[in-house]
């Protein structure tokens, strides 16, 4: 597999279109590369629900110290889905580095193994790697990239306290078991055990500890559970709150829809909230204990640390619930970096990709890029002038600096959002005459964007789609349904 070979630190500053003095360059090759990596991914987490990024009433200090020694992209995104499941190729494109228009089934890939993978490429390097928590991208691509595994989630959802895991030993043959604890703490337990182990029996040899949480994914429930509804007449309510979405976007009776009932009331919707609150709060313990296991040991400052989130969530925005659209809460992720090369706790406002990570941690760690990975290094700015992100085949959406578009294609419905005085997106501009001119530059700006990530999707109005939502039929519907955990 041919391979773009950057030197880690040299490379970013001739990228700058800086002309680097040799005193400077001798000074960037002196910065050591990571003798560890932990990624940590957290599960349909708002990328406005961290105390770091302005929430209110939220307690994250593990994740807001991260923020403040490293560097926080606050322009962060997932691509989004050309299928109803938005985490399976949202985590596809974070082991892979590729755009979501150039796999056209990533269910696929993940049965491939000519496909370069962040983790198998370090692996090949003699790097011990380890994964704990959600995995949901194929048994072939796990056993390429990991040497063992503890609590192992081969799926993607269910109880936190009852899911079906495995344990993947270094040596041993695998066993499959149920939790034993609440899924966030068992998994926090499962990766501080490993680097306690790792670091004592070899510390010498860099590491790769992946930790992947089912949180804050529903169903939302947290060990703090009985005290929610104290919780909820506290929590601060997203400013776009709406009992229903103004329009039918395609997908209003969905799993995730059907969470609460139509229409949103602010009752129920508060309790959400405390309950999603709880279990952000929970990973943030977990993150302490990681990073508190990384300062003992005195590798802390040189491990590099990831953490994201595979892509947000409504949960009441908009009158949705889920992340199947591409409102900023559902498109946009949380993502801090922190370590060698990325420290003194920057804000970037470039616009980035998850699938920017593989390269980023790859160039990091000195190592080969493959060709085939097309994100970017994150040690230097993206130089993007904005992104693109679809869901299906019913919508597509361009943002740049200042403006948003939104095209539902069955529909032929348009919106157009000024997030510079309209952040969350409430002030629909695309019936104003005022600003017609706008929107042609962005409806072009669009199809430009299409043409050069190669979204070939012929997309045209469907006589039979409507744009009509009648959430009391809706509600209808989901009454009718069998209650079980998914819809409680």
């Amino acid at each position: 597999m041919p391979t773009r070979r950057l030197h880690p630190l040299l490379c970013r500053v001739l990228a700058l279109g800086i002309t680097a003095t040799t005193a400077a360059a001798d000074d960037l090759e002196h910065v050591p590369p990571p003798r560890g990596v932990v990624f940590i991914l957290a599960d349909d987490l708002r990328p406005d629900f961290l105390g770091c990024t302005g929430r209110d009433g939220i307690e994250t200090p593990a994740i807001d110290a991260l923020a403040e020694r490293g560097v926080r992209f606050s322009r962060a995104y997932c691509q989004g889905s050309r299928s109803g499941a938005v985490c399976l190729p949202s985590r596809s494109r974070m082991l892979a580095g590729r755009s979501d228009w150039s796999e056209p089934d990533w269910s696929a890939a993940q049965k491939r193994d000519d496909l370069p993978l962040w983790p198998a490429e370090l692996r090949a390097r003699g790097w011990r790697t380890h994964h704990v928590g959600k995995w949901h991208c194929g048994r072939p691509w796990f056993r390429r990239s990991f040497e063992s595994g503890g609590s192992v989630l081969f799926g993607g959802m269910g109880s936190h306290w009852t899911l079906d895991v495995e344990d993947r030993p270094y040596r041993g043959e695998p066993e499959r078991r149920k939790l034993r604890d609440y899924s966030t703490r068992e998994f926090g337990d499962q990766a501080t055990a490993f680097l306690r182990s790792h670091l004592a029996e070899e510390p010498g040899r860099p590491f790769v500890l992946s930790l992947c949480f089912t949180a804050p994914h529903d169903p939302r429930t947290s060990p703090e559970e009985s005290l929610a509804d104290d919780r909820g007449r506290d929590v601060v309510v997203p400013g776009n709150l709406l009992p229903e979405h103004p329009f039918d976007n395609g997908e209003m009776i969905i799993r995730d829809e059907e969470l609460l009932p139509w229409p949103r009331t602010e009752t129920a919707v508060r309790r959400e909230i405390a309950l999603y609150e709880q279990m952000i709060e929970e990973i943030d313990l977990q993150v302490a204990q990681v990073v508190s296991s990384l300062e003992k040991a005195g590798v802390l400052d040189e491990t590099l640390i990831i953490f994201a989130g595979d892509h947000g969530l409504a949960l009441g925005s908009h009158g949705l619930l889920g992340k199947q659209n591409l409102y900023e809460h559902s498109m946009g992720t949380p993502l801090i970096i922190a370590g060698p090369g990325f420290e003194d706790g920057e804000v970037r406002e470039d616009f980035t990709h998850l699938h920017d990570l593989p390269p980023t941690i790859l160039a990091a760690t000195g190592a080969d890029i493959p060709a085939s990975m097309e994100g970017r290094d994150l040690a230097r700015p993206t130089e993007r002038d904005g992104v693109l992100t679809r869901y299906k085949d019913g919508q597509r959406a361009w943002r740049d600096d200042r403006w948003k578009v939104i095209w539902y294609p069955p529909i032929d419905r348009w919106q157009l959002f000024d997030l510079a005085s309209d952040p969350e997106e409430t002030d629909d501009l695309a019936g104003d005459p005022a600003h017609a001119e706008d929107l042609a530059r962005l409806q072009h700006r669009l199809r430009e964007a299409r043409r050069s990530e190669g979204d070939l999707a012929i997309l045209k109005a469907d006589p039979a789609a409507s744009a009509t939502f009648d959430a009391e039929a809706a509600e209808a519907r989901r009454s009718a349904k069998r209650p079980h955990w998914e819809l409680r």
